[in-house]
């Protein structure tokens, strides 16, 4: 595969190098030169002598002139016409400057010519006029132009988005096809925003936009980009609060507006929203990325637009000739440190079990220990390993100095530490990423190859992916451009398939992988490796012992992921200023995944054993099918075990092994097309200079089509690709043959597939709109914007009504800055306001308007069965958001300070959301369209230059600050709990509180009674009570809100420091104003009388307070006083939730930009390397010092804490 990409690459590059063209050009960059000196640096470069006479050149000024691979005849262009206003010829190699011939009275002529940037490439829809009149023309798709100009000193004024305004005279203009040249305006840039549908000014917008560029991408590594726009725009929150997921899924513009559908913002890239991820587009090739934040600028999108927009632009070719960009990047992580989860260590886990035997021993009450005792003699399996040893001790078959001995040689082991050195590695992620562009005559040609390889930090695991995708602009014709390209990424990863005995926990840390003599231990996992039945070799059982060093190289998930996504866009220019276009985009997305345990892998070992069967042929009914008819299950169970009966016999006619020799492959995919048809046409003009209006109007088309299926083969011989599936039922077996495994009376059949080893799924859905919006500005002062969409659903088809609801917004601009009232004041460069309100929507693709169900398979008859999912609802509809916001935009200080201020109100409606239904309706519950929410807030960015760097060799102090404060309530609610314990839930919605929040009950302490521990709480009415909270005692009234899940404050300041090509910044994160739980599992009761487990909750070291206290209400009972003996929940304690506030230096990032004079000597364009150190500090506001991105906020359970990486890149231009 990789020689195939390799060669492939490899013709695309040697196919392209010819389109570069011989043509010399040159890159110049005078900052207040004198011209004498220019004419003398051009000397050498170019090799042409320069002529002129002193007196034509002493009045000439300074030049100002940046161009890179330009032409000899643009610099000279630019430097002797346009900023020395000469005149000049070339001669052979001699370049004759002259003062310009004095103009005629009048002048009249046809102007022709090219407008290019800085870098030599083309401008398309450049705005020209002649100053003072009221027609203009705009560039071609090379950039080429032509005007006719009269008077007597007539000048041409040229506009675009994202360059300086530029104004030429034309009696300057020599010879028929003149070079225009406009540079780029840094702080305009800024302001070109995508929204998908149109390309606007900022100076002209209404809505609520901001823009991060390729640069600010740039500015760090984090391998996905969703963590790239962590701290970039306010109000945009990427946080994980135990309810939203990760990724993708954990971001939310100005917070969260819907009770059960998605509230991640819409994605979508060069026009189209996309159904993928937003991690299946490469990162290198995003040109830049626009967030439209409220209803003026996403309403666009209609119901889709509730929470927000992300709009990706892809890069396309600048140059010419051909550009290669390479990236290189490599971060390597430290290993995890699991010391946040306060666990017991080995010495700590055999002193508890040294406290809960004496304990047992000295009860009064003897029950306890006289269970122990007999699970000693019948049940050992049941015993921890150390329970055990004190048993061999109590029984008298262990002195007390070999018990001693042997305690203090597993007080000495380490199993997590094994485990560790085992399974875990150094995270390694590599990243690499090729572009090659070329912009030709009449294509645009942008090609990129993206490889990403990550060993996810543990052994035998990988995760791969390869992103490959083009982009082509054609320029058909004067009146056509056609843009298609293709995206396209593959991800192949290697997991191991998780389960009770492979992770850190699955042994207690006092035990071992390995013997004292350095061999692999025989470990006991399902069963006691001293089982009678064991040793009995007519069972023919297979090895019931376990190592996870023999297991690291078995069981994993093979995944393969598919992204293809392809378009075609066509743009018409049918008049000046009126164009039309079309877009088709198709997505195929296909996940494909493989869990394959092998034959050989302890856990089909032991499935193999607990299916195994002991009874003779007379004990469990025969082998007569005669004797079966009375039962109809039972005949067609007894023709499914002949069926199977090859494999499943022993060597003992009445012993069975029921599952087949041989390993265990589940497959699951899932397939999906999506497709997006647009119609689109739109109209700008500018009329008397003043008044310009925009206006565009078109149709969408979208289906989307789902389908999954799973498959489970059983018996299955990956080499020989062949399974002894059989027709086989386990779970019937189980309910017809009974449960017990021929392993003793103590073990049970289960594990196996249980008749769902096969299903399928297929959903489709069709959607259309009809959209429009427009604006008005006059003068550059005063903007207005109105747009509508009308959407429509088969989702919400059973009334007609319900099918569409059309969505709106205005907006208000006013740029004071151009007032003549402001032109004094000198300090203010830019001042805006602007003001919108609106109405967008949401949707619920898991929602219907119909009854719907699933249909199965009866697996003894044969006969279809279908289970009712949900009810009708003929009035269900989108869920709607009105959106308010009025925002200030400003710059000063000759723009060294610019910024924006938000205010906003969003009020949801129409939420979907849960009410109650008499059950006698056959329904308890049903999703209906009246749940309501609101949020609130204000939002700033600041971006200072503090201390300007003029040149590479200057210092200089950047810096960026932004701040977002949201306040999230619901207003409304049909579905209240119905019981005190279903208030406690995260999932439960309250009426003026956040959507995400924490209620607890108030802890008063612990209660002792005898053997039994209560959580005593407080309720509504004072009283205290003692009682479970699962009880009716405890009710909705006597919950107390502790705060929200969702931060109500975020901040992110970036300092930049630059010197001689070094670049030095950090990135600090704040998140505050939200609460979590922590240290519930300090709190947990574990333990029976047998001895400690990790298999429910992992030990604490803080179990050994309840033991040393000598106050047993201070801490909860655990061992054979815990679990049924200790009343209550402690997760919803009141004292277990704290502030969850805390700031993260995210990373230090110092890079270097080798000089112009290197790279040329290098024959390169340009060459950085940069090194970034990550997660380097962590402040914290609550009491413990948790970190709270590693606890989960809702359980209160300490997660893996991200461990400090280091990344080093390389990028180089060609």
């Amino acid at each position: 595969m990789r020689r195939e990409i390799l060669i492939w690459t490899m013709t695309v590059i040697f196919a392209l190098l010819p389109l570069a063209g011989n043509a010399k050009s040159y890159s110049v960059n005078y900052q207040n030169i004198a011209f004498e000196k220019v004419i003398n640096d051009l000397r050498k470069k170019t090799g042409y002598e320069f002529v002129y006479q002193k007196n034509v050149i002493k009045n000439v000024g300074t030049i100002n002139c940046r161009l890179y691979n330009a032409s000899l005849q643009q610099i000279l262009n630019r430097i002797i016409l346009e900023d020395a206003e000469l005149d000049y010829e070339i001669v052979d190699k001699t370049v004759v400057i002259s003062q310009v011939k004095k103009s005629l009275p009048y002048f009249k002529k046809l102007v022709t010519g090219f407008v290019n940037d800085e870098n030599g490439e083309p401008l398309v829809g450049v705005t020209i006029r002649q100053v003072g009149s009221k027609s203009g023309v705009a560039t071609d798709i090379d950039g080429q132009f032509a005007i006719m100009v009269e008077g007597k000193n007539p000048e041409i004024a040229l506009s675009y988005i994202g360059m300086k305004d530029k104004v030429v005279k034309a009696r300057s203009i020599k010879g028929r096809n003149v070079t225009i040249i406009m540079q780029t305006d840094e702080i305009m840039m800024n302001d070109v925003l995508v929204t998908g549908y149109q390309n606007i000014k900022r100076k002209n917008a209404t809505g609520s936009y901001q823009t991060i560029t390729a640069k600010d991408m740039d500015e760090r590594y984090t391998g996905d980009i969703v963590s790239n726009l962590e701290g970039k725009v306010p109000g945009l929150v990427s946080y994980k609060n135990g309810i939203n997921g990760e990724g993708e899924a954990s971001l939310a513009i100005r917070g969260i507006g819907s009770f059960q559908a998605k509230t991640n913002p819409l994605v979508v890239v060069d026009g189209l929203p996309i159904e993928g991820s937003i991690e299946s587009i490469n990162p290198y090739d995003i040109e830049n990325i626009t967030i439209l934040k409220d209803a003026a600028a996403a309403s666009i999108y209609g119901a889709r637009a509730s929470n927000g927009v992300i709009v990706i632009t892809t890069k396309k070719a600048q140059k010419q000739k051909v550009d290669i960009d390479f990236n290189a990047d490599l971060c390597i992580s430290e290993k995890y440190n699991y010391d946040n989860f306060r666990w017991a260590n080995a010495a700590e886990v055999i002193q508890l079990e040294k406290y809960n035997f004496n304990g047992l021993k000295n009860a009064e009450n003897p029950s306890a220990f006289n269970s122990l005792q007999q699970s000693y003699l019948n049940n050992k399996h049941n015993l921890s390993i150390v329970s055990r040893l004190l048993m061999d001790n109590y029984s008298g078959v262990l002195s007390d100095a070999d018990l001693q001995n042997q305690l203090d040689a597993l007080s000495k082991n380490n199993y997590r530490k094994e485990w560790q050195d085992a399974y875990e590695r150094a995270q390694v992620t590599q990243q690499y990423n090729l572009a090659i562009r070329t912009n030709g005559k009449s294509l645009n040609s942008n090609i990129t190859l993206n490889y990403k390889t990550d060993n996810n930090g543990m052994v035998k695991e990988h995760n791969n992916a390869l992103n490959l995708s083009y982009k082509g602009i054609l320029r058909a014709s004067n009146w056509l451009n056609l843009t298609f390209g293709a995206n396209i990424q593959s991800e192949r990863s290697k997991t191991h398939i998780g389960d009770l005995w492979s992770n850190i926990n699955s042994f207690m840390p006092y035990q071992s992988m390995y013997n004292a003599d350095g061999t692999l231990a025989r470990m006991e996992a399902d069963t006691y490796l001293g089982e009678e039945a064991l040793q009995n070799p007519e069972y023919g059982f297979k090895d019931a012992s376990y190592n996870p060093l023999e297991e690291v190289n078995m069981n994993f998930n093979n995944t393969r992921r598919t992204n293809i996504r392809s378009f075609i866009h066509a743009d018409f220019n049918i008049l000046p200023g009126w164009t039309a276009s079309a877009q088709f985009q198709y997505e195929d997305i296909y996940y494909k995944n493989d869990a394959y345990r092998e034959g050989s892998s302890y856990y089909m070992r032991n499935l193999y054993n607990l299916y195994t069967s002991g009874n003779n042929a007379s004990e469990d009914g025969g082998d007569d099918e005669d004797d079966d008819e009375g039962d109809e299950d039972m005949y067609a169970l007894s023709r499914t075990l002949k069926r199977v009966s090859p494999h499943t016999l022993g060597s003992d006619a009445g012993v069975k092994h029921y599952i087949p020799d041989g390993g265990m492959l589940q497959t699951n995919t899932a397939e999906g097309a999506y497709y997006t048809f647009r119609l689109q046409t739109d109209f700008n003009k500018t009329f008397a200079e003043k008044h310009e209006l925009s206006a565009l109007a078109g149709f969408e088309y979208r289906q989307t089509k789902y389908k999954t299926n799973s498959n489970l083969l059983m018996g299955y011989d990956d080499q020989t690709q062949t399974n002894n599936q059989g027709l086989m039922n386990f779970g019937q077996l189980v309910d017809i043959k009974g449960s017990l495994s021929a392993l003793g009376s103590n073990y049970y059949m289960y594990g196996a597939p249980t008749g769902n080893d096969f299903s399928t799924t297929e959903t489709l859905h069709r959607f259309y709109s009809l959209y429009f919006t427009g604006s008005y500005v006059y003068d550059t002062r005063y903007s207005a914007s109105v747009s509508c969409r009308l959407d429509k659903a088969d989702l919400f088809g059973t009334d007609p009504k319900f099918r569409g609801r059309p969505l709106w917004s205005a907006g208000l601009s006013w740029n004071a800055h151009n007032e003549e009232f402001m032109k004094d004041i000198k300090w203010l460069n830019v001042l805006k306001f602007r003001t919108s309100y609106g109405l967008t929507g949401n949707i619920d693709q898991s929602v219907s308007s119909y009854l719907t169900a699933n249909i199965g398979i009866n697996q003894i008859n044969g006969n279809k069965v279908a289970t009712l999912n949900t009810p009708p609802n003929d009035q269900l509809r989108w869920e709607k958001t009105s959106s308010f916001n009025f925002g200030i935009d400003f710059a000063m200080l000759n723009n060294r300070l610019n910024g924006s201020l938000d205010f906003y109100h969003k009020k949801g409606s129409d939420l979907l959301t849960i009410t109650d239904l008499d059950p006698t309706t056959g329904w308890n519950q049903l999703t209906i369209n009246n749940g309501k929410a609101t949020n609130k807030g204000v939002e700033l960015q600041l971006d200072g230059i503090i201390l300007p760097a003029r040149s590479r060799n200057d210092f200089g102090i950047n810096a960026s600050f932004n701040l977002a404060y949201n306040q999230n309530k619901v207003t409304h609610v049909s579905h209240e709990a119905a019981s005190g314990q279903e208030a406690l839930y995260t999932t439960t919605l309250h009426k003026g509180y956040p959507i995400h929040s924490l209620f607890s009950y108030r802890y008063e302490g612990m209660e002792v009674d005898g053997n039994t521990q209560s959580f005593k709480w407080r309720g509504a009415d004072g009283e205290v009570h003692s009682s479970d909270i699962a009880n009716g005692e405890f009710t909705p009234d006597d919950v107390v809100f502790s705060g929200g899940l969702d931060p109500k404050i975020t901040a992110n300041f970036t300092p930049e420091f630059t010197y001689r090509g070094f670049t030095l910044s950090a990135m600090f994160a704040f998140y505050g104003g939200h609460y979590m739980r922590a240290k519930v599992n300090d709190w947990t009761s574990e333990g029976r009388a047998v001895g400690y487990d990790n298999l429910v909750n992992v030990i604490p070291s803080a179990y050994l307070n309840y033991w040393t206290s000598a106050d047993k209400t201070l801490y909860p009972a655990n061992g054979y006083l815990g679990t049924v003996n200790v009343i209550g929940n402690p997760q919803y304690m009141d004292t277990n939730v704290v502030h969850a506030d805390y700031m993260k230096l995210r990373n230090i990032v110092l890079g270097y930009n080798f000089s112009q004079d290197i790279c040329h000597k290098l024959g390169i364009n340009q060459l950085r390397l940069r090194f970034q150190m990550n997660n380097i500090a962590t402040w914290t506001r609550n009491k413990w010092n948790i970190d709270p991105e590693a606890n989960d906020p809702v359980s209160g359970m300490d997660l893996k804490k991200t461990p400090r990486s280091y990344t080093m890149s390389l990028f180089v231009n060609f």
